[in-house]
């Protein structure tokens, strides 16, 4: 079991700030690889999926069987990526937590699903699972799940505990070909301990919000859920909440909500919270429960000129479980960071952007909470931003704030504590003249508030002209600044307002931008991170963050580019293992395997792509 201690000299640099702010400091012996790559079925059992995402084999050579619906028999899943994590500690057992992720083990296989992990001793070990419902899935209770058989793919995984235990994992599911039903779900677990050491007992999934058989993401599209539970111990103790944006194809998306009454068995017939006529579009719906049991949905909107709309968050409430709200309305205006240039996302071949830069997108998913058990009041949201006074014209076509500008991301927090009347002005949390701070979370409880974040201050070539990690060379051509680019980072506050100085809980550095998505062409983040807090049998307040993390990640290089007359080697390619198809056969592999003059990467499961989620506890004295 782990020992929470706490670290005299982080303790004394604290007491010397004379703040009224808590302690924090990280426990055990540094941070944890959660997602481990040997999997365990929820019943006991084993399928084709099960194998192949424990299979650590690899070999470059073409796939030697082609009779199969494996496109690469030579590779296993294991160390695949992972991202986009959740972490939930059991407020029964404070040494039991529980994450997800978006985990690709399954992507020979033609599919992509939602992992699921565990930890019996407060997140020292893990154990790795998948939600039940995926394609290759045996199990009576998997084949039973409303997502078999109908998705190839599950994802944005979220979750929370009730106050007994019982676990709730949200997510939408979808196929990326054919008729894409992009459904949001629930699943639902008992508090059983399970003989194969499933601290929970998988009993149902519910689709929550549907979506329509369309092609090409143009009908109606679930996406970007949010999930909390009711732990207040009032009437409304045990409700479950689920909001999400509904994607239509064509633009005016609103943020719906369901509940559930009865632990997750039963789901309300969703309903819409926001209209396009008073906030505009909408995305990144969060949920927060006061200890008098007031839902809040807090969300961001856009600056959309035909509803005379701005980027802004904004807010609704219910006072009465979750039943009805109240009309949704801006908190108050913000200025976005958006790494962009022509897109969001910017690599190779046909995802080369004119800046030559290479970068992962940086969405603003705001996250709110509140504390359930009254100790700290209001609700608090964190969001990331551009600092005002970074603001300059950018120098390439590359932007990352309005109107051809860049700027540094700055984490802040706002709060009310008169039920939405007014909210704070925003308080920076862990400010740095140096780096950008990006997918911050927050979790409040027992009077102690703690956010997490990612952020880039340690990279070596930081400069509001560039997206992190990246640099020029000699002749002006944009390379990757170092492995060193990305740390994680937290920070608590007791009383809502001030926070003790920030602590760094990644051990150790990673580089954020490596090129492991579509065809090795452009890098994926995920969208967020995830931060729990639970309160122990000695009263103190322990809690345990993840993040994304590509310190695993084996660099390499990519032949399509360096072969090329004008190619070099920039820093950001990873592992992969291709055939030049036009020196050969070009019958070798299947075809949705080739990307002439070269065949696909025979090698996937070799380290290139062995993004993972890491994460950490901390105890809060």
């Amino acid at each position: 079991m782990r020992r929470l201690v706490s670290v005299p000299l982080v303790i004394a640099a604290i007491l010397a700030l004379a703040l009224p702010v808590a302690a924090q400091t990280p426990s055990g012996d540094g941070d944890d690889r959660v997602s481990v790559g040997t999997y365990v079925r929820h019943d006991g059992g084993s399928d084709t999926g099960i194998t192949h995402c424990s299979n650590g084999a690899t070999d470059p050579a073409a796939d030697d069987d082609q009779t199969d619906a494996d496109v690469d028999s030579n590779d296993g899943g294991s160390r695949r990526q992972g991202n986009e994590p959740y972490s939930v500690v059991d407020p029964t057992d404070p040494d039991t937590v529980v994450a997800g992720w978006n985990d690709y083990c399954l992507t020979d296989l033609g599919a992509g699903w939602q992992g699921f992990g565990f930890s019996r001793d407060g997140g020292e070990t893990w154990t790795s699972s998948l939600v039940p419902g995926y394609p290759q899935d045996t199990s009576a209770e998997g084949q039973a799940s409303p997502l078999y058989g109908d998705h190839t793919d599950a994802g944005d995984p979220i979750a929370a505990f009730d106050s007994s235990g019982n676990l709730f994992v949200g997510g939408i599911s979808f196929n990326r070909a054919g008729a894409i039903l992009g459904d949001v779900y629930v699943a639902t677990y008992g508090a059983a301990d399970q003989p194969n050491g499933y601290p929970v007992d998988y009993l149902r999934t519910r689709v929550v919000g549907r979506g329509t058989p369309s092609r090409n993401f143009q009908g109606i599209f679930q996406d970007k859920p949010m999930l909390e539970v009711d732990r207040t111990g009032g009437d409304n103790d045990g409700n479950v909440y689920v909001c999400w944006s509904r994607f239509t194809g064509f633009g005016q998306n609103k943020i719906f909500f369901s509940r559930s009454t009865d632990s997750g068995l039963t789901f309300s017939r969703p309903f819409q919270l926001t209209t396009h006529g008073s906030v505009g579009s909408v995305q990144g719906c969060d949920i927060a429960i006061e200890s008098d049991g007031d839902v809040y949905v807090t969300f961001r909107t856009f600056d959309d000129p035909g509803a005379r709309t701005a980027n802004a968050l904004a807010f609704t409430r219910s006072t009465d479980g979750g039943a009805s709200f109240s009309r949704a309305r801006a908190i108050r205006m913000i200025d976005t960071y958006n790494p962009f240039d022509g897109t969001r996302n910017c690599g190779d071949g046909a995802l080369h952007c004119p800046s030559d830069f290479v970068f992962h997108r940086v969405p603003l998913e705001p996250r709110s909470s509140a504390d359930q058990t009254g100790a700290l009041a209001g609700v608090y949201l964190v969001y990331n931003a551009v600092r005002p006074d970074s603001l300059e014209a950018s120098t390439s076509s590359y932007s990352s704030a309005s109107g051809g500008l860049v700027g540094q991301s700055q984490i802040y927090m706002i709060g009310t504590t008169d039920d939405g009347q007014t909210w704070s002005d925003p308080v920076e949390v862990g400010p740095n003249p140096v780096g950008h701070q990006f997918f911050p979370d927050i979790d409040a409880l027992a009077g102690r508030l703690a956010v997490v974040w990612q952020d880039s201050r340690s990279d070596p070539a930081y400069s509001v002209q560039r997206p992190m990690g990246n640099t020029r060379d000699a002749e002006g051509r944009a390379i990757s600044s170092g492995e060193d680019i990305v740390n994680t980072f937290v920070a608590i506050s007791d009383d809502g307002e001030i926070f003790a100085a920030e602590l760094q809980v990644s051990s150790q550095g990673h580089q954020s931008q490596y090129e492991m998505f579509g065809s090795r062409d452009t890098p994926f983040h995920g969208d967020y991170n995830w931060i729990s807090l639970a309160e122990r049998a000695d009263g103190s307040i322990s809690g345990y963050m993840s993040w994304t993390d590509n310190r695993d990640v084996l660099p390499g290089e990519d032949p399509r580019e360096t072969e090329a007359e004008d190619g070099f080697v920039d820093g950001f390619d990873v592992q992969q293992c291709r055939i030049d198809l036009a020196e050969g056969d070009l019958s070798g592999g299947p075809l949705a395997r080739r990307d002439a003059p070269y065949s696909g990467d025979n090698c996937a499961n070799d380290g290139g792509l062995d993004q993972n989620i890491y994460g950490i506890s901390v105890v809060i004295d």
